[in-house]
This record gives structure tokens, C-alpha cells and sequence, in this order.
């Protein structure tokens, strides 16, 4: 059994970020970031609590805001999964491939990605809903999921959850730290530019919201590409099986 490598696995998110770079740049640019830019420009405003607001009206704030996004946020989570498939295929190929048969294969694979969304949430949250750890060892069994729909072509979202599973196996720990520690470095990043910019332009409807929108869909873009990146990076490294079976 392959023990996974975090150094290793970094050099290889860093490599395969530098990879089919336009073309890269290009699906993210219309599967990440214009999705995440239309509903930052044009979405509903958060609702805001009156002024010295009790909890109750805190909470109802909230609701209301959370209830407007829905809509918005599940185009953009969509979008994200076809732009997702489409990129892991361009990335994990162990041939050439084009980026209009790597689209094309995100489309078809979507009803697979969406399944396996949605089955992956419920084992996640109800481990979490438990003691948090299960749900926390479960995101590093699972986080090679949809790499390996990309590489195998998997339509089967039980036979793709089971294939990570196995990819993961004894490794399980090892993949969530790598997730997090990655994913802890763009969560701060995107905190540091998000504060700097609401003090210079404020968040007000405007010109506030349209730059403030602008960087959070350029910062959610990005960090997307990172978590794809790291997932198919560790992928790469469990699923060789022998000295051929090689990524191009």
C-alpha cells in the first residue's frame, strides 16, 4: 500500500498548476469565475438586522439571506462541477486530449459528479452531525472521488465512491491534513485581501460591491483550481500502479 506524501503531492499541485495554463485559465475563467461574478453583481443583497438587533432578529436576518442565495449559489455549484470534470480530464489524461473532448466529457459526466455530491455531503455531514472526526476522516476517503470519475471514466457514483475509498485507504488522515493545510493558506490569503479591500472601498452597493465581487469570484476561482489541483495530485500519487502507468 502506497504511503501518501505530502511534499511530493504539493511539487505535483504546483506541476499541474503550470499546466495547459490558457487553456486552465480558460475553463476556470467560464465555469468558476463568471458564475461567481453574475451572482455577486447581480444576487440578492444580504438582508441586514436593524440596528441594536436581538438574536431572534439576527437569526431571521440570516434565514432570509441564506434563503435568497440558494438559487444563486446552486447555478454557480453546477457550473463549478462541469468546469471541475472537465479539468481534472485535461490534467489526469494519460493521453492527449483537447479541452473540446475534456468539456464535452464534463457534461456527460455531470449527472455522475452531482450524484456523487450529494451522497459524499450526507456521509460527510452525518459524520460530522456524530462526533466531527468521522465526518473529518471521511473528507480525506472521499476527497479522490471525482479524480477518479475523471481518469476511469466512472459513471457509477458507488463505484466511484468506492474506488477512492480504496485509494485511500490507510491514508485517510494523511489526504484531510494535506486538504487542510492547503485549504487553511487560501482561506487566510482571501481573509487578509477581503479586509484590506472593504477599508479602501468599503461595501456598500456600488462601485464597493462590483470590486468587492469582482476579487471574491477572482479569490473563489483561484481557490477552486488549488482544491482541484491538490485532489488530483494526490490522486496521481495513489493510483500508479506499476513503473508504466504514468500521467502525461
Amino acid at each position: 500500500m502506497t504511503k501518501f506524501d505530502m511534499g511530493a503531492a504539493w511539487d505535483d499541485t504546483l506541476l499541474l498548476l503550470k499546466s495547459h495554463t490558457a487553456l486552465i485559465v480558460a475553463i476556470a475563467g467560464v465555469f468558476f469565475f463568471l458564475p461567481a461574478l453574475a451572482f455577486a453583481w447581480f444576487g440578492p443583497v444580504p438582508v441586514e438586522p436593524p440596528a441594536g438587533a436581538d438574536f431572534d432578529q439576527l437569526m431571521t436576518a440570516f434565514r432570509e439571506s441564506f434563503r435568497q442565495m440558494i438559487p444563486g449559489q446552486i447555478v454557480v455549484a453546477l457550473c463549478t462541477m462541469v468546469g471541475t470534470a472537465a479539468i481534472l480530464r485535461l490534467w489526469l489524461a494519460r493521453t492527449g486530449i483537447s479541452v473540446g473532448e475534456a468539456l464535452t466529457f464534463g457534461l456527460m459526466l455531470f449527472p455522475t459528479m452531482l450524484a456523487v455530491q450529494i451522497l459524499t455531503g450526507i456521509a460527510i455531514g452525518i459524520g460530522v452531525i456524530l462526533l466531527i472526526l468521522p465526518g473529518l476522516y471521511l473528507v480525506g476517503r472521499l476527497a479522490l472521488v471525482a479524480p477518479a470519475i475523471a481518469d476511469r471514466a466512472i459513471y457509477n457514483p458507488f463505484e466511484a465512491i468506492r474506488a477512492s475509498w480504496e485509494l485511500t485507504r490507510n491514508n485517510g488522515w494523511a489526504v484531510f491534513f494535506f486538504l487542510l493545510l492547503v485549504g487553511l493558506v487560501i482561506f487566510i490569503a482571501a481573509l487578509i485581501v477581503g479586509g484590506v479591500l472593504s477599508v479602501i472601498v468599503g461595501s456598500e452597493p456600488g462601485f464597493g460591491r462590483m470590486v468587492g465581487g469582482f476579487v471574491e469570484a477572482a479569490f473563489g476561482a483561484i481557490g477552486s483550481l488549488f482544491s482541484i489541483a491538490v485532489a488530483a495530485a494526490a490522486y496521481r500519487q495513489l493510483a500508479l500502479r506499476s513503473a508504466s502507468d504514468v500521467f502525461q
